[in-house]
């Protein structure tokens, strides 16, 4: 008595071959098998345009939960883009203090300079 093969289909057409292998990853860590095909997988990586494309193939019964699985992925990146309120990077007051200290050198500098080449 053989075991029935499931039948893949797509779940998704990723531009970034980095982000399908995440994806994949992130498939794999709830249980779903995934499958990732694609020109810039192979040995001679073309990953410009079209070629770019990585499918993720998955399980046709697990597509629901694959689904699931991808948005939770695209909420989590779309969070991390987002900064903390609160304070920002010119906050901190010695980085502040370091860049004023900086750009007056700077001016400085210029002006030293068109002091120097035009007198």
């Amino acid at each position: 008595m053989g075991v029935m093969q499931d039948r893949f289909v797509m779940l998704a057409r990723v531009a970034d071959p980095n982000m399908a292998r995440l994806l994949g990853a992130k498939l794999a860590a709830e249980g779903i098998e995934s499958r990732l095909r694609g020109e810039a997988l192979g040995p001679y990586r073309l990953n410009v345009g079209s070629m770019a494309v990585t499918e993720i193939w998955i399980p046709e019964h697990s597509l629901e939960e694959a689904r699931l699985v991808m948005l939770a992925a695209e909420t989590d990146a779309a969070v991390s883009d987002v900064e903390p309120a609160g304070r920002g990077p010119s906050a901190d007051p010695i980085r502040s203090w370091v860049w004023w200290t900086v750009a007056a050198l700077l001016v400085a500098a210029v002006l030293y300079a068109r002091i120097i080449w035009f007198t």
